[in-house]
């Protein structure tokens, strides 16, 4: 079960570091500093409760 979750916690923190190149380096339309760390924020959010929710946290 442990390695379980240790799998699962390795996917999230690829896909962490996917979201914050595509949020900061590879943005489809120019957006202001502002912008982009509001989409970053929010999906920091989104993914931290679907990580709980995937490790049984939630």
């Amino acid at each position: 079960m442990f390695n379980q979750k240790m799998k699962k916690a390795e996917g999230f923190v690829l896909l962490q570091k996917r979201l914050t190149k595509a949020v900061f380096v590879k943005q489809a339309t120019p957006v202001s500093d502002i912008e982009a760390l509001t989409r970053y924020y929010k999906s920091q959010d989104i993914l931290s409760e679907l990580f709980n929710e995937q490790m049984g946290w939630a």
